[in-house]
């Protein structure tokens, strides 16, 4: 190992991974209609009806770092099978839920699939032939947008002309048959870990309430502002647990996560990368399109002429979501590119490449927001360079550190970016209401607003292309306390070769 069971290719063992990493992505977006439904099993309060949202995000959050060192520990095989599990139980607690409290939990325990994505690139690392492995994360990251994509089109499909709770019975099956798959795929040898040693349960509860606490001050932030003292409190309290545990993590003897990383120049460089590119190419490609497609072209005036708006051209949340759909499903089909420029030439350099192709699209989008045909242009330009990015952030920390550590890196690298997606939609609303258009109590995009979070977006993707270049001259792992040298720690499957 790493390399391929003789009896399965590369190719089924992609597929079966990008299975259940669309369980996780599924899950993560599909709920997001139930925010709009007009059942009266949702009520109308607001403030408990988001946290259909941020229960999930909140216990995802956690998973995935503390999961992933788990997989790394006692095999991911196992860890992977049972976070699949959790989320089908929490998947049939929601769609038997009676009443909305009991939904939040079950919409708590879908979370755990949070955790999916560094399990399966620490699988795809594992199993996968050397020279198959970038190209295999690639596709597997990329599957998470297609994925989150289409778990917004079902759940509005089946909304339409079904009962809500088929939402979570389709979850339910997509779990079962990714689990199915994992056993009948995976090879058995990649199912237990050689020496798992102690876990690291104070480090795991420490970072849990960290990310938990920092995430729950991000995502109400929107509501309560950034200059609230609770917003304030949370972050504060956050960023004490955060430190606490790093204290933690320098001093135990089988650390959840090895922060002495962070010595590694690359390592520090990947993680600074993720949180500018998750703001910028990631955070507000998802809030501008929707942004600009929702706001309808005209405002009706009673007994006079209707008010055109500068920005919008007032898609239906289905025809919305369609149009980024073919964005999503853009990326998907060439996701195997950036995977084979970042083993030839090394993951920093793929990420340059996918910053610089955001400048483009959000420079674009300042000329192509006035008809639906340009604005299709700008989503399919904006696809790849998500596609790029999201494909080599992953692999570009994967490089940096010993195959026993993938998944808890990858994790950690994952709460990073969540985090900073969530402050980006936080942020936008700031940068769309600039010069906003107002007609009685309601506020439009304009111009100004649409010019002001574009710029942003092109400022940060400069600065993840000046992140990636001192990145790209960075090819080897560098060693931890207690390794040999680095021609011993180099990651296996990704050597300076590739």
């Amino acid at each position: 190992m790493p390399g391929a069971s003789p009896s399965r290719s590369a190719a089924v063992l992609v597929a079966a991974l990008v299975l259940a990493e669309t369980v996780s992505a599924f899950e993560t977006t599909m709920s997001v209609q139930l925010l709009y439904s007009h059942h009266p099993f949702f009520g109308t309060d607001i403030n408990k009806l988001t946290w259909i949202v941020t229960a999930y995000m909140l216990v995802a959050a956690a998973a995935t770092g503390v999961c992933g060192r788990l997989g790394d520990q006692f095999g991911r095989v196992r860890v992977l099978n049972l976070v699949l599990l959790i989320s089908a139980v929490g998947s049939i607690v929601s769609a038997a839920a009676p009443n909305l409290e009991i939904l939040i939990v079950g919409r708590g325990l879908q979370g755990v699939s949070g955790a999916v994505l560094p399990l399966a690139i620490g699988l795809a690392r594992e199993i996968l032939p050397r020279e198959k492995v970038t190209t295999g994360i690639a596709v597997i990251s990329a599957s998470a947008l297609i994925a989150g994509a289409s778990g917004i089109l079902v759940a509005g499909f089946i909304l339409d002309h079904f009962q809500w709770r088929y939402i979570f019975w389709s979850a339910v099956v997509l779990a079962l048959l990714a689990i199915v798959a994992i056993r009948a795929v995976i090879p058995r040898s990649a199912a237990a870990a050689a020496d798992p040693g102690k876990v690291d349960y104070l480090g795991a509860v420490l970072f849990s309430g960290a990310v938990g606490t920092v995430l729950f001050g991000v995502t109400r932030s929107s509501e309560w502002t950034w200059t609230d003292a609770r917003t304030a409190g949370f972050l504060v309290t956050g960023a004490v647990l955060l430190a606490v545990w790093v204290l933690w993590e320098l001093r135990v003897r089988h650390p959840m996560m090895e922060v002495r990383r962070f010595a590694d120049r690359k390592f520090t460089i990947g993680m600074l990368a993720t949180v500018i590119v998750a703001f910028g190419v990631f955070g507000l490609s998802q809030v501008l399109p929707t942004a600009v497609l929702r706001t309808p072209e005209q405002i009706p005036v009673p007994g006079g002429a209707p008010i055109d708006l500068p920005v919008g051209l007032g898609l239906s949340a289905t025809m919305a979501g369609l149009v980024g759909g073919l964005g999503s499903l853009l990326g998907f089909v060439i996701s195997p590119l950036p995977g084979r420029i970042s083993r030839r030439f090394g993951a920093a350099r793929t990420v340059l490449i996918g910053c610089v192709v955001s400048i483009a699209a959000f420079w674009s989008v300042l000329y192509l927001h006035t008809t639906l045909s340009g604005f299709i242009v700008f989503t399919l330009i904006t696809a790849v360079a998500v596609t790029f990015c999201y494909g080599a952030l992953p692999t570009l920390i994967v490089e940096c550190v010993p195959a026993e550590e993938t998944s808890a890196a990858v994790g950690m690298q994952a709460v990073v970016r969540t985090t900073f997606q969530g402050v980006a939609a936080s942020f936008s609303g700031i940068f769309l209401a600039q010069g906003e258009i107002k007609v009685g109590d309601l506020a439009f995009l304009s111009e100004q607003g649409l010019r002001t979070t574009a710029i942003v977006a092109i400022a940060s993707s400069v600065l993840g292309l000046l992140l990636a270049v001192p990145a790209s001259r960075h090819r080897e792992a560098a060693p931890v306390r207690g390794e040999g040298p680095a021609g011993q720690t180099a990651p296996v499957g990704l050597s300076t070769a590739d």
